[in-house]
């Protein structure tokens, strides 16, 4: 089914392939408890917003001021939680499929059960042994970084800033930390809610974004789709064209001199001067 679109260029986005998503009626209630201050925050952002009719992006710009993305149908068979399931895996652990003893099974029956949601799904995954294994003890730094982002924001990192705030909030408060400061922040639930499995938007223009990340994403993603992320190397991949760009936001911009345009006379000539003028203080007249 399609979401509501009131505008032409939404009816026709509508038609694209939805991302994956499942929901039932949850046993918790639509809205899971939240782990961090962010959560509430982006939750009451989308209420308030929910409430007033307004769709919050960010939005295609051609969707844009029309598209909601709210009310968006999401089924709850059989076949839709499968496929949940398996986008979930997918993204989250990088296109690194687990063997059958390192799935989160208990994390699957929560979530066929309705005693979570896909959200609380995808940060049980990137908190679980084999997320920590391939992406967190194996890696350098901003590797971790730029891959959580690209896993549960479908993005890369916008810039040195965000890998340095990142870093610092791993070593102060730990690594599920980091993880619940992303799943829970208003970007999360503005473009994902609670039902639907993060996925890949660079290649869109999406509003608010900068056009910089399809760059940064190419980066991330390789050369080969079949490729995991843990089989790219554990070094940034994204180090060189975030300080490129940090460097450029540094330089002074420098323009010309603008140029008077030169006054011409009208059917008056200047006069035209012969020889040197001796010099005369304001006020002496000059000798008969």
């Amino acid at each position: 089914m399609l979401s509501t679109q009131t505008s032409l260029a939404g009816m026709a986005s509508a038609s694209r392939t939805k991302p994956a998503s499942y929901a039932i009626p949850s046993k918790a209630g639509k809205n899971t408890v939240h782990r961090t201050v962010a959560g509430s925050i982006a939750e009451f952002k989308r209420n308030t917003c929910s409430q007033m009719g307004l769709g919050i992006g960010p939005r295609l710009h051609s969707e844009c001021p029309f598209g909601s993305v709210f009310d968006e149908y999401h089924p709850s068979d059989s076949w839709a939680l499968e496929r949940t399931i398996n986008d979930a895996y997918r993204q989250v652990y990088g296109n690194l499929p687990p063997t059958e003893n390192e799935r989160c099974s208990s994390l699957e029956a929560r979530l066929m059960n309705g005693e979570i949601t896909v959200r609380d799904f995808v940060n049980g995954l990137a908190k679980s042994p084999f997320y920590k294994d391939n992406y967190f003890h194996s890696v350098a730094p901003q590797r971790g970084i730029e891959l959580n982002f690209k896993h549960l924001l479908g993005r890369a990192p916008l810039n040195q800033e965000e890998v340095q705030n990142s870093i610092k909030l791993q070593a102060e408060q730990g690594f599920d930390a980091l993880i619940d400061s992303l799943t829970d922040s208003a970007e999360y639930a503005e473009v994902f809610g609670s039902d639907i499995v993060p996925y890949m938007r660079a290649g869109d223009s999406y509003a608010g974004m900068m056009t910089s990340s399809f760059n940064l994403m190419r980066e991330l993603a390789g050369t080969k789709v079949a490729v995991s992320d843990n089989a790219q190397g554990s070094r940034s991949r994204t180090t060189t064209q975030l300080a490129v760009a940090a460097i450029s936001m540094m330089k002074p911009i420098l323009k010309a001199a603008p140029t008077l345009p030169q006054q011409k006379y009208g059917a008056q000539q200047p006069p035209k001067r012969t020889g040197p003028v001796p010099f005369r203080p304001f006020g002496v007249k000059p000798f008969a």
